[in-house]
Parts: C-alpha cells; sequence; structure tokens
C-alpha cells in the first residue's frame, strides 16, 4: 500500500529554531466549489472549519436544491436530445436545462399562474403595457432541471449507518453501529437501507449551514487558469500563485459573469455522461433502423414503461440488477440480462435467474438489423471457453426485442474545462474518459494543487470518502499541512496507476477503470487519509476551535462495510422495511476491549 510520504515542512517554522519560517505554499483567499452535492457540502464544511469564511467560499450549483445527484427529477436527457448510439465520448455537449412548462412552441403569458390582488396591480405588471421594467421570463419563475441517474423505486446499496458523515447520523434513536450512543439524526426512524427521499432529506439538513454559500440554478460553463510565476527573490511570498477564471450563466436570467479564485473544488460527481460502448457490430445502424429500443440507465425512471415488452438489460453491476428485477416483475418473460461475468448465487436466487422469469446470458455479439435482435455469447460461468470456434457454436439469437438498456456506467467529463483551460505542459485532465490524469491520490492535481477533485473513485462509500479527502485539502490550502513537491505528488500518481495507492494492492491494466477502488480499499483509504489530516500543525481537531476532526472507521465500520452487500440482498428479500442490521440477522462479536491502530502515524 502506498506511503503518504515524510512531506516537507513549507509553511511551518523549520526544524532549527535560528531559521527563519520558510514561506507558506499557498495565500487562498478565494475559493470556488463547483457542485452542492454530497462531495461540494463536504468541501464547503471543512473548508469554513479551517478558517476559510463566508465571503471566501462560492458554491455553484445547477440545479435549485442541493443534493446532486440524489436531487430526483422525472426528466431524462432523451428528451431534449437523443441518445447517441455507442455513447464513448467524453466530451460530448453537456445536457441542456430543462424548463418545466415550456415545451417547444408553446407560449404563454408570464403571469398566467399570478393572482393579482387588483386590477391596478395587474394593469400595471411588468409587461402589460403601463410598466417600463422589462417582461419577467418564465425562467426568472421557474428554475430548470438537470437529467440525472436517479430513478424512483431505488433505496441505497449501503446501510445509512455507514454512509453517513461523520458529525449528521441518519437515524436519531441509532447512533453509529445502531444503538452506540444517541446521536442526533435527521429522521425519527428510517429503513437501514433508506430510499431517495431520505438521502435527499438528510443532505438537505447536512446543507443547513453553508446554503448560504450556494449559487443556485447557476451553471459553470468555462474555468482556466490564469498562472502568475512564483517570485523567488520576494521573501515570504507563497510559492503557490495561481487563479482560477471562472465563467458562470445564471439560468433564472441568462446573464453571465466572470470571477476570480485562488482555489478551485471539482465536485461534480461521475453520472452525467452516459457510457454506452461498442459491444458488437451493426450498433449504430441498428440504433438507427430501430430508434429508441437501445437506452442507458440514465433514462430509467419506472419498470412501468417497459410493461409486457422484451426487455434485455445489458450490465450486471449493482444498479443494472435492481433495475433488472425491477423490470422483471413487469416485462414479457424472460427477462435477459446479458453479462460478462458470473452472477453471484444468492444474486441470481433474488432475481428468479433460471425460473423463466429473467435468463442471464453472455456478452452481445452481434446487432440483428431485420429482426429487431441480438446474438449473444454463452452464459458466463468465470472459466475460459474452449476456443474461439466452440464459443461462436454456442451463440445464441434473441429477436424481437422491445428495449436494450444499458446500465454500463458513466464517463469522467468535465465540460466546463476546455484544451486551453490548462498549460500546455499539463496533461489532458479526461482524454476517453476513463480517468482523470494528472491526479495524485485520486483528488489532488499533481500539476496544480489548487485544484482538486472530490469522490472520482468508485466501489467506496462515498460520504465519508468525501468528507476525509475535504479534510485534508481544506488544511493544505489552510497551510497547516505541508505542501508535497510536485514531484513527490507525480511519484504518489504513478504509484496509484500501479496499482499501489492508498487503497491498497489492486490489479492495473489496461481497459481495467483506473479510479475503481479494490474490495474494502476505501477503508485503507479513509484512515489513510484521517492520518494524514491529524499531521496538521496548530492541533485544535475533535471540534476544539471549531475544527473538524476528520472521519475514521473502527471495528464497526470495517464489519458494516464487510457485510453491507449481504444485508442488502436479505433486505430486498424480507420486503425492504428492516430498519437495522440485526433485524435482517447480521449481528457483531464485540470482543471486550476494542482498539484500532492507525494505519500511519
Amino acid at each position: 500500500m502506498g506511503s503518504l510520504g515524510n512531506g516537507s515542512v513549507e509553511g511551518h517554522a523549520a526544524l532549527d529554531g535560528d531559521s527563519p519560517p520558510a514561506p507558506a505554499a499557498f495565500d487562498i483567499k478565494r475559493i470556488a466549489v463547483i457542485g452542492a452535492g454530497p462531495s461540494g457540502l463536504a468541501a464547503a464544511k471543512h473548508l469554513g472549519a479551517e478558517g476559510f469564511s463566508s465571503s471566501q467560499i462560492d458554491i455553484y450549483e445547477q440545479q435549485a436544491e442541493v443534493g446532486g445527484v440524489w436531487n430526483y427529477n422525472a426528466a431524462t436527457s432523451t428528451s431534449t436530445q437523443p441518445l447517441r448510439v455507442p455513447q464513448t465520448d467524453a466530451h460530448a455537449a453537456p445536457d441542456p436545462p430543462i424548463y418545466p412548462g415550456e415545451e417547444e412552441g408553446e407560449e404563454k403569458d408570464e403571469y398566467e399562474d399570478y393572482e393579482f390582488d387588483s386590477d391596478e396591480e395587474a394593469s400595471t405588471a411588468p409587461g402589460s403595457g403601463a410598466c417600463s421594467l422589462p417582461p419577467i421570463s418564465r425562467r426568472e419563475r421557474r428554475p430548470p432541471v438537470f437529467p440525472n441517474p436517479m430513478y424512483d423505486d431505488l433505496h441505497t446499496n449501503i446501510p445509512h449507518t455507514l454512509m453517513r458523515y461523520s458529525d449528521l447520523a441518519f437515524a436519531t434513536a441509532d447512533g453509529r453501529g445502531e444503538g452506540k450512543g444517541k446521536e442526533k439524526g435527521t429522521h425519527e426512524g428510517c429503513e437501514i437501507f433508506p430510499p431517495r427521499q431520505v438521502v435527499q432529506e438528510y443532505l438537505v439538513q447536512y446543507a443547513r449551514d453553508v446554503r448560504h454559500l450556494v449559487r443556485f440554478s447557476t451553471r459553470v460553463t468555462d474555468v482556466s487558469l490564469q498562472q502568475t510565476p512564483p517570485s523567488s527573490s520576494t521573501p515570504g511570498q507563497p510559492r503557490i500563485r495561481e487563479k482560477w477564471a471562472v465563467r458562470s450563466t445564471n439560468l433564472l436570467t441568462d446573464a453571465s459573469r466572470v470571477e476570480t479564485y485562488d482555489a478551485l473544488v471539482v465536485a461534480t460527481g461521475h453520472y452525467s455522461a452516459p457510457y454506452i460502448p461498442a459491444v458488437a457490430p451493426n450498433m449504430s445502424a441498428f440504433a438507427a433502423e430501430h430508434p429508441g429500443v437501445i437506452s442507458h440507465s440514465k433514462t430509467y425512471r419506472a419498470a412501468s414503461a417497459f410493461a409486457g415488452k422484451r426487455v434485455v438489460v445489458v450490465g450486471s453491476g449493482p444498479s443494472g440488477l435492481d433495475i433488472a428485477s425491477q423490470i422483471s416483475a413487469v416485462c414479457a418473460s424472460p427477462l435477459v440480462i446479458s453479462a460478462r461475468s458470473p452472477i453471484p448465487d444468492d444474486t441470481a436466487s433474488h432475481l428468479a435467474a433460471g425460473d423463466n422469469k429473467v435468463r442471464v446470458v453472455g456478452p452481445i455479439k452481434r446487432f440483428l438489423i431485420d429482426e429487431r435482435g441480438i446474438e449473444v455469447g454463452p452464459t458466463p460461468t468465470g472459466t475460459s471457453s474452449g476456443g474461439e470456434g466452440e464459443e461462436e457454436q454456442a451463440t445464441e439469437r434473441i429477436s424481437d426485442v422491445d428495449a436494450i438498456l444499458f446500465c454500463t456506467g458513466y464517463l469522467y467529463a468535465f465540460p466546463f474545462f476546455s484544451a486551453s483551460s490548462l498549460p500546455a505542459s499539463t496533461p489532458y485532465l479526461v482524454t476517453d474518459g476513463r480517468r482523470v490524469h494528472g491526479v495524485a491520490r485520486h483528488f489532488i492535481h499533481a500539476y496544480h494543487p489548487t485544484l482538486v477533485f472530490p469522490a472520482l473513485p468508485y466501489k467506496i462509500i462515498p460520504l465519508p470518502l468525501a468528507e476525509a479527502q475535504a479534510a485534508v485539502f481544506s488544511r493544505l490550502w489552510s497551510n497547516r499541512l505541508p505542501l508535497p513537491s510536485h514531484e513527490e505528488l507525480r511519484g504518489w500518481e504513478r504509484e496509484d496507476e500501479e496499482g499501489g495507492g492508498l487503497e491498497g494492492s489492486r490489479v492495473s491494466r489496461p481497459g481495467k477503470p483506473f479510479h475503481t477502488f479494490p474490495k474494502g480499499g476505501d477503508a485503507l483509504y479513509i484512515n489513510a487519509l484521517h492520518d494524514w489530516a491529524l499531521r496538521a500543525q496548530g492541533g485544535g481537531e475533535g471540534g476544539k476551535g471549531g475544527r473538524k476532526e476528520p472521519p475514521f472507521w473502527g471495528d464497526e465500520e470495517l464489519w458494516q462495510r464487510s457485510i453491507y452487500a449481504q444485508a442488502k440482498m436479505q433486505f430486498e428479500k424480507t420486503g425492504r422495511t428492516a430498519k437495522t442490521l440485526a433485524e435482517l440477522g447480521f449481528r457483531r462479536e464485540r470482543p471486550a476491549q476494542e482498539t484500532v491502530a492507525p494505519l500511519f502515524r
């Protein structure tokens, strides 16, 4: 597992008492946070705890509410633009805003829904002819929405006792560890795997003390680095002197503005650009001949849209299997899952695979245009097939397919970064969309450390991980943690590339997603960042002086992390009503005395 290195002593007094203090690495006066989802909110909380004032932090959010991916709306991207098939372009245009009630060609009086107090008020309203003020557009009164991947009947895959922030519980009745203490929570009681509505309410409550920092319905359209060379001749001059120009558009008024910041948190998540791989020949021609048959899980909202239809789900990840389970209850039997790897037996049992309700087949080999179907390989078994000839003989044709739903994930995409946003000497942030280039430890930009990307990894518990990252970069920017050198940051990125980062050993090979953590890797990573953050000068952690202690996973959290997938399966089988892990039959044997050693000191 990668180390944090020895670090430098920049920004703090030298160890020799007779030597003058080294200059601070940063002089951060203003910070822009792009996104008011889970990672953006955690960033704002930790930056505030490090002494950055409200006047120094701006949060840009294109939606009209906090929550990010959890801020559900029923709109889909296909309502404004057709889905590209295949879709492998990380630089495709982002979803445009959707203004509720504004269908194409619809014209409506600006004040049709407004009740005036008097005829005089109505006669002098903007746009009435008797008022000199310009008419108020519908956009000013009705904020736009943006499509997201949330669907109607979604429960988390993670117990709320684990996916929570360190300083706010979901359920008042249950402290961390289900009864270990009585913490204040956002709900008097909720399912252990809560529905999406509860998570959104939780995030709204968590955001209460930073909500005034958010510029809602404001979209960032361009970011560029305005770099100032460091001056080695000026005593006390900070080593990092970068400025970020952020252009944004108010979606209610269409007004644009450009502001300059000293640091930038890109907290936009990675669930906006759908990934539909070119899995087989004839795919584009099939999509053109049969428009609407191929779709992506980002557009899925409810199983009712597939009632009575012959459906193929491509992909066997958690979301794909959850969606398949929902659709299989209403579609024509059997629903077909096209998978590249075997589905675990307990999951297959829950899906009723092999019981004529769900069938699992292999990867798609060819799209059949005339038959409106697909040719698929043999069911994956986890063992190598005998050879190419045998695999060809084992293919099967499935005709008259009504819907092919790709549950194949997303690409990393940052449409506000262009080719000219960063210097030519800096690697492109995104090429094929499978990773973010130039970042160390999966969040700090190695070339421009005033730029961070929280919550990039997959197969993690996102809220505490984003919080742990925020604890580190907020301390770096306040100069309480020493900034590693550029060479050290680049070395960390190479360690990550080789599969030896803080998340533990993982297989690194071409085609394997770079930011995908191994099982349990998020626990190692969170605790490593905890220990890194606690190296900060000045102390005052754990609430003293207003500073926030970073999250740390002890025995209880590590146990929950190890069993939550089995617990979720039991939760589904028992009707989605259990409020504790114990109700599902999961109880941890606690030793008489528990101690958890830190990973790094």
